[in-house]
């Protein structure tokens, strides 16, 4: 998704925290940061990555260049060479250098796991200063749905609930004992699946470091997650794609075969 487009949405809904967790990739991010600082947008370098167990991992960092250092000796070390993507069936990898321009796109299929464990991943998040949060427990391609529950050895800063309207059952099933602050981000994948925000971060300092701190738990600040509203975004997706081109559909059977 094209910077400034998502900035035009983020401002429509009252956003003012934006991350951009990509698959297995950091190379957009700092595109984005530069036009968050435009828009006046907080904006946390993040990455979505895939451990060796098919475990989806949040990252998130203080600033571009750890992010940056995470990706260069954890995660492009272990992607999965010789698989290239093929934009038709799995979607396009677009690159967008810090002006907003498209550069190219990514040739490494990304939508593959690496080839590193889900306690390596945490292990090298911390490295670099970052925060790892266990992604949409309550969804597939979570820690939840792959181990069938979460590790007491696994040192994770928190964990990220989607639908809100499971976040007592998640607690009483999988959380319990566990002092693992919860958050609940949208997970858009289309720029019409955003939507207003169902979760607040109220703090004493608006910057990416109150925001982390807030997310583990530390310092003054809280996070508020209101209940899930009504799934509106398959209008505004219809609405959307009259003008535009309709977007490749993600062949997940010809991913994993491939």
């Amino acid at each position: 998704m094209n910077p400034e487009e998502v900035l035009r949405w983020i401002k429509k809904f009252g956003i003012d925290i934006l991350s951009v967790t990509d698959h297995n990739s950091g190379s957009n991010c700092a595109a984005f940061d530069s036009a968050a600082r435009k828009g006046g947008v907080i904006f946390i370098p993040g990455i979505e990555v895939q451990s060796s167990e098919e475990v989806h991992l949040l990252g998130y960092f203080p600033d571009i260049i750890s992010l940056q250092n995470f990706c260069t000796v954890a995660v492009e070390p272990g992607i999965i060479k010789g698989k290239k993507n093929v934009p038709h069936q799995f979607g396009n990898q677009v690159l967008f250098d810090v002006s907003g321009m498209k550069i190219g796109e990514a040739e490494d299929l990304l939508s593959m796991p690496l080839s590193l464990s889900i306690d390596e991943l945490v292990d090298h998040i911390h490295r670099f200063m970052g925060i790892a949060v266990a992604a949409h427990i309550d969804r597939g391609f979570s820690i939840i749905s792959q181990l069938g529950y979460i590790p007491l050895e696994l040192e994770l800063d928190a964990v990220e609930i989607w639908d809100t309207n499971k976040i007592e059952k998640m607690q009483s099933s999988y959380l319990a004992g566990r002092d693992l602050n919860i958050i609940s981000s949208s997970d858009t994948h289309y720029i019409t699946m955003m939507k207003k925000p169902k979760m607040k971060f109220w703090l004493e300092g608006a910057d990416v470091q109150s925001c982390l701190d807030c997310i583990k738990g530390d310092g003054t600040g809280r996070i508020t997650i209101a209940a899930n509203g009504k799934r509106d975004h398959r209008k505004r997706m219809e609405k959307y794609l009259q003008k535009e081109k309709k977007p490749s559909r993600r062949d997940w059977q010809s991913l994993y075969k491939h």
